[in-house]
């Protein structure tokens, strides 16, 4: 009893926020097959040229509307056969009224197929046209901003995966256009925007693009063994083949094709939803938003089946309101997607380019960093500082203390070089016991304090180790220029022509002192 009274108040709740997109109305217009007895709203119309004949029960003003798609041309005409002109619009839509009570149409339809035909007072008719270009004018430019946001996307990451999900929402977004016929609004006469064959291309574009996008998205490759792989992608394949072969063959051949494209995308979307549970499964990164885009899509359906009487506008546009809450979705995954893979590839970096030992730039890796500061340095001008640290007597410590004592001794050094310089300035240990620092300074002072803070910080300093405290000094070649640079190889050669004068006047007073 609960579970019923909840399911009455939801149902009313809805109904009552969406009631504004309700059209009702008590006047209709009905098929008549050859006989008096009227049939149903539901024109079913069989491929080629046909007559329809429509008893109208109106009062005032109306107007009889039904969509366009796969219909090459109709004409609507009174009971004496007088022409009623068509009005301009998304929907084949004609202003009738009471004196109408007989209408015959002449229609010739691409494919057989069933028409619904709808007659509404002409204020709503308009509230419906307003609602109907709004909510699809919303969605054509949201698949059009998210197609060139991630786009621009795929472009900076040169990934092939993020060009099929724009294909996906552009195709997707294509297919509704045509759908729901607002390319007809500003080209009444072009058959092919109402064509069976074109529609049915871009259905087939739609699945295909989908299922490239998922597969690199969740990394199908990594994920599925390589037959089940091969298995949705040919699915995918095979869908695109046959939207494609169908647009060279006659339009009844394309409608058979049609139900094959249906059991093929059935059997793709549930290949492709078994992946993705599974991925969710085995926690791939963005498995789960997939299966919340998914859900979405899944949620607005229900409206096509269920909640008809709940809100007449998500009966009509839940598909349209499904596919836009996806697409938003899929973009967020995308996003992550993106940032993963940046952050992946910096990890990558950096694991490359840093001294495992001492946790600063390897020779490689500074090489980088430098050349970019260099460059930065020949734009901007400012002042260029490279500092060249060797440790005096290195070998010796080795020797004596033996190779654990020297890895701590370069550990220390290198700390000490990252407290003493900025974020911005390149540290690196070119290899043994030998360090560079590369600066990129605006002004003379700010080299000379920088070079200063180093040579203090290294000119004596006890370092500790397990067993030892070992006195440590280093011989700091600093080269400072304002000139442009045009490689790194001559400033590090100026800078170790610094470092061996400074080591010699390091050995003179050693030797002076000993004497």
């Amino acid at each position: 009893m609960t579970w019923h009274v909840s399911r009455s108040f939801i149902r009313l709740f809805i109904a009552f926020f969406l009631s504004i997109a309700s059209f009702h109305s008590l006047a209709k217009c009905l098929v008549e097959e050859g006989t008096d007895a009227p049939l149903t709203s539901v024109m079913h119309l069989q491929a080629g040229e046909q007559r329809l004949r429509l008893t109208c029960n109106i009062s005032g003003l109306h107007v009889l509307y039904f969509p366009r798609n796969y219909i090459n041309y109709n004409q609507l005409y009174d009971s004496e056969m007088r022409n009623i002109e068509r009005l301009p619009g998304a929907f084949e839509a004609y202003a009738i009224d009471s004196t109408n009570t007989v209408l015959y149409l002449d229609i010739s339809a691409q494919v057989d197929r069933k028409v619904s035909l709808k007659v509404t007072p002409l204020s709503d008719f308009q509230r419906f046209v307003s609602v109907h270009i709004l909510t699809m004018s919303l969605f054509i430019g949201f698949c059009l901003a998210l197609t060139l946001y991630v786009g621009m996307l795929g472009a900076s990451m040169r990934s092939y995966g993020f060009y099929s999900y724009s294909f996906y929402v552009f195709s997707a977004g294509v297919f509704f256009l045509l759908q729901e016929g607002l390319l007809n609004i500003f080209f009444p006469q072009v058959i092919l925007l109402v064509s069976f064959q074109l529609h049915l291309l871009f259905a087939g574009l739609t699945v295909f693009a989908g299922v490239k996008f998922l597969d690199h998205l969740l990394d199908f490759k990594a994920l599925l063994k390589i037959w089940q792989r091969k298995l949705i992608l040919g699915m995918a394949w095979a869908a695109f083949a046959f939207s494609a072969v169908q647009l060279v063959l006659p339009v009844a051949d394309a409608a058979k094709i049609n139900t094959m494209l249906s059991w093929i995308t059935l059997v793709t979307m549930t290949l492709v939803l078994s992946s993705c549970v599974y991925a969710a499964f085995r926690k791939v990164h963005c498995a789960n938003l997939v299966l919340l885009g998914i859900a979405v899509m899944v949620f607005s359906m229900l409206f096509r089946l269920v909640f008809e009487e709940v809100s007449p506008f998500m009966y009509r546009y839940g598909l349209i309101v499904g596919i836009t809450i996806e697409a938003f979705i899929f973009a967020i995954a995308t996003s992550r997607k993106v940032k993963k893979l940046d952050d992946d590839r910096l990890t990558a970096f950096k694991r490359a380019s840093t001294d495992s030992l001492c946790n600063v730039l390897n020779r490689s890796g500074w090489e980088g960093v430098a050349q970019s500061l260099v460059d930065n340095f020949n734009k901007e001008g400012g002042y260029l500082t490279l500092l060249f640290i060797d440790i005096d007597k290195f070998k010796d410590i080795n020797d004596q203390y033996g190779h654990y004592a020297g890895d701590t001794v370069l550990k220390v050094i290198a700390k000490i070089l990252m407290s003493r310089c900025r974020d911005q300035d390149a540290v690196g240990r070119l290899g043994g016991d030998e360090f560079v620092v590369l600066s990129h300074c605006y002004s003379e002072g700010q080299s000379e304090r920088l070079a200063l803070r180093i040579e203090e910080s290294l000119a004596e300093r006890d370092i500790r180790t397990d067993n030892v405290v070992i006195n440590v000094t280093a011989s700091v070649g600093a080269y400072i220029t304002k000139d442009r640079c045009k490689d790194l190889s001559s400033l590090l050669t100026e800078a170790d022509k610094l470092m061996y004068g400074v080591k010699k006047k390091h050995r003179a007073a050693e030797h002076a002192s000993s004497h």
